[in-house]
């Protein structure tokens, strides 16, 4: 039994929302939130967590519309021999190979784990803050929050993350760079 799609319609208008802030044409705007929609449906057995449908969509509303203004900005290009770019032709570097490929999949699932560890409200401020990419007075509105509390938990956030995936680091075995104290 093939998996179904989770529900997009508690989230569409946020999703359209968030499309409207960052592209000029309301058509653009739509067409972007059905890819969206789309690739949802296309990759409904990628989610794991049906809780997780909020961050996954505004991640694939990310990376669509990253593909969006790539293919907008490589349409009408020519390549260094002046032939003109298929954008369909580009692929992502190091995709090709399989080991980058499972090593990026280890990384997402290291990430999604220790985004679980997280107190909730560092959770919700790294997922609006950086992952979703809202301004951070819009988070405090929506959250109750003063801005200095967005920020900490931001910064908290962060700081839990870039130790939990130190492993992954291309220098781990680097020693960290020793903190200098400045003179007061």
């Amino acid at each position: 039994m093939p998996n179904q799609a989770p529900d997009f319609e508690p989230y569409r208008a946020q999703v359209l929302a968030w499309f409207r802030r960052r592209v000029r044409d309301p058509e653009e705007a739509e067409d972007l939130c059905q890819d969206t929609y789309a690739r949802l449906v296309e990759r409904a057995g990628a989610l794991r967590d049906p809780s997780k449908v909020r961050p996954y969509l505004f991640r694939t509303a990310r990376n669509v519309l990253i593909n969006s203004l790539r293919r907008r900005h490589i349409v009408g290009s020519v390549d260094s021999r002046g032939e003109p770019v298929d954008p369909d032709s580009l692929a992502a570097p190091g995709f090709d190979d399989p080991e980058a490929h499972t090593r990026a999949a280890e990384l997402r699932e290291r990430v999604a784990g220790l985004l679980d560890t997280l107190p909730s409200e560092q959770r919700t401020a790294f997922e609006l803050g950086v992952m979703q990419r809202l301004l951070y007075a819009e988070i405090a509105r929506s959250t109750g929050w003063s801005l200095a509390k967005v920020k900490v938990n931001v910064f908290r956030a962060r700081k839990r993350l870039i130790a939990g995936l130190r492993e992954y680091r291309s220098d781990a075995s680097a020693p960290a760079t020793p903190r200098v104290e400045r003179e007061r």
